[in-house]
């Protein structure tokens, strides 16, 4: 599963998820579609202090969730992670939608505002997500070694300032500190077998040591 398709599961209000990105949570998900893009093997960054992206793969994207944020980067010429993150709308998060419910994990309702408004996305298999939250915790307990996929999503959150709202049962038992210097240690930890995973782990550790995801306010959702 894509990290932008987990963390679309764990932003999204659980009753209904509209696909609309609003606030801190959209700087989230371009962020995962970032780490996504670096894990399909079609962008790379820099070694140099501002993280410049790097395309490192050709031809078309075959996967629509992917293929939309690598054409806006590519024209954009040099992009750093900070500004990324900021496009408006690098992951389009229709795209996503779309892919859960070719899955079998979330449909299309009704519209909202009188039938002018977006659709609505409900859930149909909510085990997807109770999965992920149960890997989640383990990882965050040292239960179990989180992989690459699972530290970005929590470096993500972290970084937008939406860990506590998200995951509060599975941080119930830490504080706000405790929980910041466990992500953290996540980050640092994540073992990383080839160059695509080290460069996303990389990745996670700059945006939970740098501030280049805005994080969110009190009133920001999906």
């Amino acid at each position: 599963m894509l990290i932008s398709e987990k963390l679309y599961l764990l932003m999204a209000d659980n009753r209904h998820k509209p696909e609309a990105v609003m606030s801190a949570a959209g700087y989230g998900m371009n962020a995962a579609v970032l780490s996504d893009l670096m894990i399909a093997g079609r962008i790379a960054f820099s070694k140099d202090p501002d993280s410049r992206i790097q395309f490192i793969g050709a031809g078309p994207c075959p996967d629509p969730v992917l293929a939309a944020p690598l054409e806006k980067l590519e024209k954009k010429a040099v992009t750093t992670l900070g500004e990324a993150v900021k496009i408006p709308s690098l992951c389009n998060v229709r795209r996503v939608t779309d892919s859960l419910a070719r899955q079998g994990i979330v449909e299309y309702g009704a519209r909202s505002m009188l039938g002018l408004g977006k659709e609505r996305v409900h859930v149909l298999n909510d085990q997807i997500e109770r999965q992920i939250r149960n890997d989640l915790a383990a990882e965050i307990h040292g239960e179990k070694t989180a992989g690459v996929s699972d530290s970005a999503v929590l470096c993500i959150l972290q970084a937008t300032g939406k860990t506590r709202q998200v995951l509060a049962e599975e941080l119930s038992s830490m504080s706000e500190p405790q929980a910041r210097e466990r992500i953290a240690e996540i980050a640092q930890d994540t073992p990383a077998a080839d160059s695509v995973q080290r460069a996303v782990a990389t990745m996670n550790v700059i945006i939970t040591s740098e501030r280049v995801i805005p994080t969110a306010s009190k009133s920001s959702y999906f």
